[in-house]
């Protein structure tokens, strides 16, 4: 699911930017994994995928954030309202700065932890404590906003928005295929590398 984002000039770069802010339903054995709350205003868009899927909002057992950043977690409120039964995760680094939802609490994330199929990879470098998703059984990893893409090139976020570059892990070749990254656009095959070592 995509969530069109205009970001002002002066935020990102002298001009204003539009950006793709994604989300992911992740259907398994004991429920559904959603992936990103995307930005408020999201949850018709996130109910139109699960009803895709052949889901709806009361088969979302857990909800992950990737990251504590508006366009991940702004959707939170509406999304947790809707699915009140799911659990709600973030990475430990991040876990405290996801805006309150009353009544629920964060679940702190460690490397190694698992959510439904996902198991969960610690990233940090763009926040504090980024998480990526890694789908086995279809070698698929959710990056988040691990990198992006810049001219159909797989890059490391912009420094406004990357709170640490010095821990962005190096980029190199991998076999699970990364889905899109959560900002930017789609990276074409020639330009897809995965930084999860």
């Amino acid at each position: 699911m995509i969530n069109q984002l205009e970001i002002p000039a002066g935020m990102a770069g002298p001009e204003p930017v539009t950006i793709e802010a994604r989300s992911f339903v992740v259907v398994g054995a004991g429920g559904v994994v959603l992936v990103d709350a995307g930005p408020p205003g999201s949850a018709a868009a996130i109910e139109a995928a699960l009803a895709r899927v052949g889901a709806a909002w009361s088969d979302v057992t857990d909800i992950v954030l990737t990251h504590r950043h508006f366009d991940h977690v702004g959707g939170l409120a509406d999304a947790a309202a809707l699915a009140p039964r799911a659990t709600i995760h973030a990475g430990s680094d991040d876990a405290a700065e996801i805006p309150p939802v009353p009544g629920r609490t964060v679940r702190p994330l460690a490397e190694g932890d698992r959510v439904g199929e996902l198991l969960v990879l610690l990233t940090p470098g763009h926040t504090p404590g980024h998480v990526s998703l890694l789908y086995e059984p279809a070698s698929l990893v959710v990056i988040g906003d691990l990198v992006g893409s810049a001219d159909e090139a797989a890059v490391f976020g912009p420094a406004p928005f990357t709170t640490d570059p010095s821990r962005n892990p190096p980029m190199a070749p991998r076999s699970p295929t990364p889905l899109p990254p959560s900002s930017g656009c789609s990276i074409p095959p020639r330009g897809i590398a995965s930084v999860l070592r």
